[in-house]
């Protein structure tokens, strides 16, 4: 595994790789047991109570064409780590996981400006992992001692890592076209009817499919469109 720090308790394990990007090097990864500034995507709080995986990797890739697509990389390795232990873990678009149709894995991912240039790209993950209750977060989530599995928080993450690190030069050499079929076998909303929240008016439609780019294509009243960032809803 690349070089890594640990804290028993840390603001945001993101935070601390965007204070530090200038002099980290690619992959380097900062893992925690408790959170007290956690974040999720749209700046909603991930609440970070001890028994969860938190962890972030800072990857510095030599061109930005398919950015995006490696927040979906980072969530396909999550589904595949985890459907090890618990085979009915799959995708919501973007980059959730769930099981039993509850979030089991978020991600967060940043990019690091310095002097207007962007210097790298942080990837924020929280897992539940050994939590026994789980808070109210405004969606239902739980965790994999809840759904009776027993794993260990470091070999989990080494797993995770594995199969990122696997599919990083494809990822960064073709984008989502090279992860696209592994995706779409864990995402099981095509020809559902869903709503994407993404700040603006609720769009409603079916799922058409999940673009070569990592966008999600819907059919709405209106026709299709094709949608780049956004809460998918079912």
């Amino acid at each position: 595994m690349s070089s890594s720090v640990h804290f028993k308790e840390i603001d945001s394990t993101n935070n601390y790789l965007k204070e530090h990007c200038a002099q980290l090097p690619h992959g380097f990864i900062v893992t925690a047991d408790k959170q007290t500034a956690g974040r999720g995507r749209f700046n909603r709080k991930w609440v970070s109570q001890e028994g969860g995986l938190y962890f972030s990797v800072l990857i510095k890739p030599e061109q930005t064409d398919f950015w995006p697509n490696f927040t979906q990389l980072m969530g396909l390795s999550l589904c595949r780590a985890i459907e090890k232990r618990y085979p009915k873990t799959y995708l919501k678009w973007p980059n959730d996981v769930l099981a039993d149709g509850k979030k089991l894995c978020g991600i967060l991912s940043e990019g690091v400006l310095c002097g207007g240039k962007l210097e790298g790209m942080i990837i924020g993950t929280g897992v539940n992992v050994g939590q026994k209750t789980m808070p109210d977060v405004g969606q239902p989530a739980t965790s994999l001692y809840l759904l009776g599995v027993q794993a260990d928080k470091q070999t989990l993450l080494g797993e995770i890592m594995d199969y990122f690190w696997q599919d990083y030069p494809a990822v960064q050499a073709r984008g989502f076209a090279a992860i696209c079929e592994p995706y779409r076998a864990r995402f099981p909303f095509i020809g559902k009817e869903i709503t994407v929240k993404n700040g603006e008016k609720p769009l409603c439609g079916t799922v058409r499919d999940v673009s070569s780019r990592g966008t999600l294509l819907l059919n709405t009243a209106d026709g299709p469109e094709e949608i780049y960032i956004g809460d998918l809803i079912v």
